[in-house]
């Protein structure tokens, strides 16, 4: 290709034809760190570019590769000095929420998560007529490792983007109840696409035969101690790829568990590829997250294994529609990993789940939501 052509590649979209939505609540795109992030790259990929031009705010110091602001699948990426994680995420949201309202004037507002709600009262009062519609994630104030004057500001934070938002979307349907207990609203629901995921393995090593599998941040309300300790009483070969140097809690674990040698405990793995050749190979797959709501691993391992044991929370439940199997204590998980046929899925019901969460169909939903006059 010519860097002339390269140059027009290059170049942001002319959007004052088409309907304008700006994506907040993401480090970027392409997908680096979470849920959202690939949320975000699916819309991308999968949203008509001729219909709707999608602007999503990016973490600069994430795509240290990117200058300029060159285009992405078809859409726009805008990069802000700040870091989208962490409480520097409240400025990075509310400068993107600005910039989208003022200098790009988006039609609809796609805020994804609530660090930055407290700037949404000013979006509605200076352009009113613009859209808000905000994923709620999974009602981080709930979790564990937050401390208590976080857990309130991040509640807080959820009541701004419940009350300034014209649809709030929750990712599952047990979620849906929660908004409604609590908030008294009627939260929309979509969930994530795992078919992204089905990609060509890459063989990269050797394997155990017939190992369990876990891909997990490495967290306590994920139960990654649980999982261990089963794997430990049932002598059974497990691969556990998580970011194990990240908190205390995870240098302890690696610490306790690294002297099992049927245990093999991996830093965090993005190539998909790689992902899909452990994936391809494992025996069963364990999920030990308790909150959050649908969580986007859980689904990915939807395409990939035919066996899931998971923790018994409504989440998983409603995520896997009651499919699966489910556990609450080590012991339990391990007698379940001795049965080797705990935890399978018919064929039926596994094709069933696999339809639901395909990201062409979510992507169609969001856009119903952030154009209902499409």
């Amino acid at each position: 290709m010519s860097a002339g052509a390269c140059a027009i590649l290059h170049q942001p979209r002319q959007l004052d034809a088409l309907m304008k939505i700006a994506v907040v609540g993401t480090v970027g795109v392409p997908a680096r760190y979470g849920g959202f992030e690939t949320l975000a790259e699916q819309l991308a990929r999968h949203v008509d570019h001729e219909r709707y031009g999608l602007t999503i705010y990016c973490e600069r110091t994430a795509y240290p590769e990117v200058t300029g602001h060159p285009g992405f699948a078809g859409h726009d990426r805008k990069f802000l000095p700040l870091r989208a994680n962490g409480a520097s995420s409240m400025v990075h949201d509310a400068l993107a929420m600005a910039h989208a309202q003022f200098r790009v004037k988006a039609d609809a507002l796609l805020v994804l998560g609530y660090s930055g709600a407290w700037f949404l009262p000013l979006v509605r009062l200076a352009r009113p007529r613009a859209r808000i519609i905000t994923n709620i994630d999974g009602m981080e104030w709930r979790r564990d490792k937050f401390s208590r004057p976080v857990r309130w500001l991040l509640r807080m934070l959820e009541w701004f983007a419940v009350r300034f938002s014209h649809e709030v979307i929750a990712d599952n349907r047990a979620l849906v109840d929660l908004a409604k207990q609590i908030h008294g609203v009627d939260a929309r629901l979509i969930a994530y696409g795992g078919d992204h995921s089905l990609v060509n393995p890459v063989k990269f090593t050797d394997l155990m035969a017939g190992y369990a599998l876990a891909v997990a941040r490495i967290e306590p309300e994920n139960n990654c101690h649980l999982i261990l300790q089963a794997c430990v009483l049932a002598n059974h070969p497990m691969i556990f790829v998580g970011n194990w140097s990240s908190s205390e809690y995870g240098k302890e674990l690696k610490l306790r568990f690294s002297g099992h040698e049927q245990l093999h405990l991996w830093d965090p793995i993005y190539d998909v590829g790689k992902l899909a050749f452990l994936r391809a190979n494992a025996g069963v797959y364990l999920h030990g997250h308790s909150v959050g709501g649908t969580n986007p691993s859980l689904v990915e391992a939807v395409f990939h294994h035919e066996r899931i044991l998971a923790f018994d929370c409504v989440f998983n439940r409603a995520t896997l529609s009651e499919a699966g199997g489910y556990f609450d204590n080590a012991e339990q998980l391990a007698e379940k990993l001795a049965d080797g046929r705990s935890g399978l899925i018919e064929s039926g019901r596994i094709d069933a789940l696999r339809q639901e969460y395909v990201w062409r169909n979510i992507a169609s939903a969001y856009v119903a939501i952030l154009d209902p006059h499409a």
